[in-house]
């Protein structure tokens, strides 16, 4: 089973969350198989840019230029933040339960905007699609126009609107995808696929202590 990681981040942390993350929840991970969606297009680095500025505003157009541009051949893409810590051994687990060539997303559904707008998955805390929901997605935003795309500012939410646009998607509720940044990281450390919004490298090597001391 092949697992791309699709990472967004920023030139500002270069020197911190993109080393940490790979010094730890990423340190037996295939460099190819990881794609930080940055600032520039330097694909030894493993980042890749197509244009989209580098703020917090342009992280939709981040995703958006990545399912217009990438042509991959993965079981599953796994969308996330620079500030997350993943668990691969027990993601591939999880993952290893479904099957790729169904349209499916799995990860924490988020409903704070659900009146408004609609449920999503969190893709800051990471969200797994399979690749038949990422072909999908690539087609959508290939030939839909921009404005029925890039509907809002936040990322997660326009790829919530992607998925919602599909039919027949499963989308499957994951409790173990933290996304609260208070959420304790000792809490669920034995069953956690991540833990979201960590702010410092001690945060990451705790993460990485949690794994290694239940290993």
């Amino acid at each position: 089973m092949r697992v791309a990681y699709i990472i967004l981040t920023c030139e500002k942390y270069l020197d911190t969350r993109i080393i940490w993350q790979r010094q730890t929840s990423l340190a037996h991970v295939p460099s190819e198989d990881i794609f930080y969606l940055g600032h520039t297009m330097n694909e030894e680095q493993r980042l890749f840019s197509w244009g989209a500025a580098d703020n917090y505003e342009s992280l939709p157009y981040k995703y958006y230029d990545f399912f217009r541009n990438t042509a991959l051949t993965y079981d599953w893409y796994v969308l996330m933040d620079d500030d997350t810590y993943v668990y691969p051994d027990r993601l591939a687990a999880v993952l290893s339960t479904y099957d790729p060539s169904t349209k499916m997303c799995i990860g924490k559904t988020l409903n704070h905007v659900k009146d408004e707008l609609w449920s999503y998955p969190s893709g800051g805390a990471g969200t797994a699609i399979s690749n038949a929901l990422y072909e999908a997605l690539c087609h959508h935003v290939r030939t839909a126009s921009p404005s029925t795309t890039l509907v809002h500012w936040c990322a997660d939410i326009c790829v919530g609107k992607w998925v919602k646009d599909q039919t027949e998607v499963i989308c499957v509720d994951h409790p173990q995808f933290h996304t609260d940044p208070y959420h304790p990281l000792q809490d669920d450390a034995a069953k956690a696929i991540t833990f979201h919004h960590l702010r410092t490298h001690q945060e990451y090597l705790l993460c990485a202590h949690l794994e290694q001391s239940r290993a």
